[in-house]
């Protein structure tokens, strides 16, 4: 037999190893093909369930600890109910470091009682008008009682207002100095009580004599009947009762303050009144600036026997002196005419 030789025998070899491959490839890619379509979904599936797993993992314990908890804090909330007879509940001390609220407070009532005074000149303004009308006095004319009856009764309200801004400020100072309060709200109101209580228990004197809005509203009245003249002491306006003092007394010889009209350095009317702060003496405004040239320097005041020193920044504008300036020379016009007419028929 012919003997193969070694090329052909390479030849061989090569296709031998050639077709082992191939069956070898063909092997896996149909083992591949019968085993691609449950590898994938296996793997899908194995993640989602992974994924639901883990989820669950993370899930559970919550809601197992939820659970766990809630029941615990039910049983804290029975303990603390049985702990605490909250019908039976004392009322606890007020700490010191929160007594400041009761300072802003009694700050708010004071705050309401001066929005209220600032509109309390309606009283006298219709109290003006009544006088000019004819009405003489308080006494005499039933729509001046009856007024004067009205702030009287407004003076008292704030005397009210005041008593619950002075009790919050009581029990604030007692706290601040370290005494325990537990009883303040029933402490509170008998301080209001007991403060407007000896408001009340003050004679008619005591009460609206030192009064300024009171004095304001009857030296309205008096200015247009007696614009000349000084009102008296109110003590002649305020019968005299059980616990007044004598009205030779110094302290109620109160009355109302001469208003003088006049510019002491023009000698004329005011115009445009500014008023000092300094010794409340008014003068025209062209005329004091002509004498103060120099707003930082000190002048003395040209009022007649006043030593007292002030600076033009010291005199303010004076819109009220301003209206009873030009009341007044309204009054004393009329008078003059009346006057004439007299003379005239005489």
């Amino acid at each position: 037999m012919p003997v193969a030789t070694s090329s052909r025998r390479k030849t061989q070899d090569r296709r031998q190893n050639s077709e082992d491959i191939e069956n070898s490839q063909s092997a896996r890619h149909n083992g591949d093909a019968e085993d691609v379509p449950d590898q994938p979904r296996t793997r899908r599936g194995n993640v989602k369930q992974e994924k639901k797993s883990k989820g669950k993992q993370r899930a559970e314990p919550v809601d197992e600890d939820e659970d766990e908890r809630l029941p615990a804090n039910e049983d804290e909330e029975e303990d603390d109910n049985e702990r605490i007879d909250v019908s039976n509940f004392q009322d606890q001390p007020l700490l010191r470091e929160e007594c400041y609220k009761l300072k802003a407070i009694a700050g708010d009532w004071e705050r309401m009682v001066n929005t209220i005074e600032q509109r309390s000149d309606i009283f006298k303004e219709i109290a003006i008008g009544y006088a000019e009308a004819g009405e003489k006095n308080t006494t005499e004319s039933k729509r001046l009682k009856s007024l004067d009856e009205k702030i009287k009764e407004f003076i008292n309200l704030n005397a009210e207002m005041i008593s619950h801004s002075d009790a919050l400020k009581d029990i604030h100072q007692k706290i601040a100095q370290g005494e325990e309060i537990t009883d303040i709200v029933e402490r509170y109101s008998r301080v209001v009580g007991e403060k407007h209580e000896q408001w009340l228990m003050k004679t008619t004197r005591q009460k609206y004599a030192r009064n300024e809005k009171y004095i304001d509203f009857q030296s309205g009245i008096w200015e247009v009947h007696h614009p000349e003249d000084p009102m008296p002491p109110l003590t002649e306006f305020i019968f005299k009762e059980d616990g007044d003092d004598s009205d030779s007394d110094d302290e109620l010889e109160i009355g109302g303050v001469v208003q003088n009209f006049t510019c002491p350095l023009t000698l004329v009317p005011l115009t445009n009144p500014v008023t000092s702060t300094v010794c409340k003496h008014s003068f025209s405004a062209d005329a004091i600036r002509d004498m103060c040239k120099e707003p930082g320097k000190l002048y003395k005041c040209p009022a007649s026997g006043c030593t007292k020193q002030f600076r033009l920044t010291d005199c303010k504008p004076d819109p009220a002196l301003e209206k009873k300036t030009k009341a007044y020379l309204r009054r004393k016009e009329a008078a003059q005419q009346d006057s004439d007419a007299e003379e005239v028929i005489d």
